[in-house]
Formats: structure tokens, C-alpha cells, sequence
């Protein structure tokens, strides 16, 4: 019997710690998600778009910006998300970040309709595994911006090199292609 205690006692205790290490990681992405959408806000309601852009929050609690270079915007969405990926990944590599936030502009069909709607997709990875993405549907009218209510879906988890989990039913995302300006 005592050892059946110390064993659920055990086993509580691994499950706090654990809890405990995801609720931190929540709130690391959060911190840092608070960070990067007002930036992506301001771009939107100043010019009607955004370019892709990377972040990170580093051990030390500071916040690391990653906004193309005007050199940079030659290039597709798509080949700027990928540039950013790996700069992410390889600060993750080097141990500088505990949280990464590659922002990008998407197309997502809105529940329950379908309709498709512009969204901002906020892809949110932390060292201890926690990985969403979250996509804030928009609309803007005039220069005035609209977000709707965010749908996060669970993330690949890739700048810190996890293996994605299987999901099915997870939106396509469609990166915009003609964009300029941040």
C-alpha cells in the first residue's frame, strides 16, 4: 500500500511539473504573440498588407525582430516564409530562443460556412514542444481592420525540431504572393 502512494504520489507530481512546463510555454507564445500582432495591425491599417515577418523571444526574456529587408522583397511569400523558417530554426539550434513567431498573411475557410476570409496566421513554436498556430480572420474596410475570432489549430512544431503529430481537418493555409511593405 505505501508503495502504491508513493507511486501515485510520483506520478501527481511528474503531471504538475509537466502542466506547469506547458502553461509557462503557453505564456511565453502568448507574450510573444501580443508582440507581433499589433506590429502586423499597423502595416495592414497603413499600406492594406504585410510581409511575412519572424520574431523570437530569447532566454533572457528580450524579443528579437525579424522583418524582411527591402532586398528581400523581390521575393515570393513563400520563399520569404522559408528564408524565415530557418533563421528561426537556427537560433532555436543554437539555443537563443525559448519562443518563435513567424507571422504571415493567409487564406482560411471560416467555420461554420466555409467562406474563405484573409487571416493573420500567427505560427507559434516554444522549446518545451507547445506548438500552435493561431489565424485571426480580417477584413479591412477602408483603412479601418476587422479581426474576427481567432481559430488556433495545433502547430508542426518545427523550428524546434519536434516531430508534427498527425492531424486531420486543419485548414489550408494560402500565403498571400503579392505583397510589400511592413
Amino acid at each position: 500500500m505505501n508503495a502504491f502512494r508513493t507511486t501515485t504520489l510520483l506520478a501527481a507530481m511528474c503531471f504538475s511539473c509537466a502542466a506547469q512546463a506547458q502553461s509557462q510555454a503557453q505564456r511565453d507564445a502568448e507574450y510573444l504573440q501580443e508582440f507581433v500582432v499589433p506590429l502586423v495591425r499597423l502595416s495592414l491599417e497603413r499600406s492594406g498588407q504585410f510581409l511575412p515577418i519572424g520574431a523570437a523571444l530569447e532566454r533572457t526574456e528580450k524579443f528579437v525582430l525579424m522583418p524582411v529587408r527591402e532586398s528581400d522583397t523581390t521575393l515570393s511569400s513563400h520563399d520569404i516564409i522559408k528564408l524565415l523558417q530557418e533563421t528561426l530554426a537556427q537560433g532555436a539550434a543554437d539555443g537563443e530562443y525559448k519562443t518563435t513567431a513567424l507571422v504571415y498573411d493567409a487564406t482560411i475557410p471560416l467555420p461554420p460556412s466555409g467562406k474563405q476570409s484573409d487571416a493573420i496566421a500567427v505560427a507559434l513554436d516554444h522549446r518545451d514542444g507547445y506548438s500552435v498556430v493561431t489565424f485571426l480572420p480580417y477584413e479591412l474596410r477602408g483603412r479601418k481592420l476587422h479581426i474576427g475570432t481567432p481559430i488556433t489549430r495545433r502547430g508542426t512544431a518545427s523550428v524546434f525540431q519536434q516531430k508534427p503529430a498527425p492531424e486531420a481537418g486543419v485548414a489550408k493555409i494560402v500565403p498571400a504572393m503579392q505583397q510589400t511593405g511592413i
